[in-house]
């Protein structure tokens, strides 16, 4: 099946399978987060990193907050991770010069989130995310993607825009130089035929009735023009055999007698042959003597 006869409507619910899939991926929980996330770091070492700098560069910045869970039991717990880039404080030599370094390193926050260091800003109590926007000079993004809240409804959405409209589109501009499908021909509608017996025998008695019809039409036709087709000859019955009676049956063996003795034939004959009376022969004649 070619990609440009995939209708529009399809690709919208392939857009739609596809964003609420990859909706509920993302908010599962993470699988191994040292290789997401980089190592942990203590309370202290979170709230000193948001506030220290090195080189004008926050010892924690590029700061990202994700929503997760864990299983604790029978039910789940929602966590906090606060994720970025720590500086520790150490200078390392690299090509014969001290820099300082910054690596992946987390801040695990679960619950109400109290400061250890308040500031005027802080609240006594809140989430983790209060207090990051309590803190002055500080900026962080929240993973909205990985919310169980809005992750597969923005994933669908988004998906759905992409793919089920943007995508067909293109489509069908590549495809058919335009921004809509051409119609497709209709086909031959068969909703209303139908196959039951009954219609059958309706069907057989309209032919009839048509074929009747016509043989009329032309039989009223051949009287108009005149013509009259010919009569078919009788078939004449053979003749009775002639019955035979007591003096006709003795005639007949009469003749039959008279010609059994008229016809005879000789050892040379091949067929038989009339017999026919000789004169008696006179000796002298035939001898010349007395």
């Amino acid at each position: 099946m070619s990609i440009q006869n995939v209708k529009r409507w399809q690709w919208i619910l392939i857009s739609l399978i596809i964003g609420a899939g990859f909706g509920y991926i993302q908010h599962l929980p993470t699988a191994d987060w040292r290789s997401a996330f980089g190592d942990t770091i203590s309370q202290q070492q979170f709230e000193e990193g948001l506030v220290r700098e090195q080189s004008g560069l926050k010892w924690f910045r590029n700061v990202v907050v994700y929503p997760e869970f864990i299983e604790d039991g029978n039910k789940q717990v929602r966590l906090l991770i606060v994720s970025g880039e720590y500086f520790d404080g150490r200078l390392l030599d690299q090509n014969g010069s001290r820099v300082a370094v910054w690596n992946p390193r987390c801040f695990i926050a679960e619950g109400a989130y109290v400061p250890i260091t308040p500031n005027a800003r802080s609240k006594d109590s809140g989430m983790v995310i209060d207090y990051l926007r309590s803190v002055k000079g500080v900026s962080f993004a929240y993973a909205w993607w990985r919310d169980p809240a809005w992750a597969i409804g923005l994933w669908t959405a988004g998906s759905f825009v992409a793919i089920g409209l943007i995508w067909p589109t293109l489509i069908n501009l590549i495809a058919f130089g335009s921004l809509r499908r051409p119609k497709e021909e209709k086909g031959i509608d068969l909703s209303k035929v139908s196959s039951g017996s009954s219609k059958v025998g309706t069907a057989k008695e309209v032919d009839l009735e048509a074929a009747a019809k016509m043989a009329e039409e032309l039989e009223a036709k051949i009287k108009a023009d005149g013509v009259v087709p010919s009569p078919q000859k009788k078939v004449e019955e053979p003749a009775a055999a002639p019955v035979l009676t007591a003096g006709a049956l003795e005639l007949t063996m009469s003749e039959q007698e008279r010609r059994a003795k008229e016809f005879g034939k000789e050892r040379d004959d091949f067929y038989p042959t009339e017999r026919h009376a000789h004169p008696k022969s006179d000796p002298k004649k035939e001898g010349g003597n007395p």
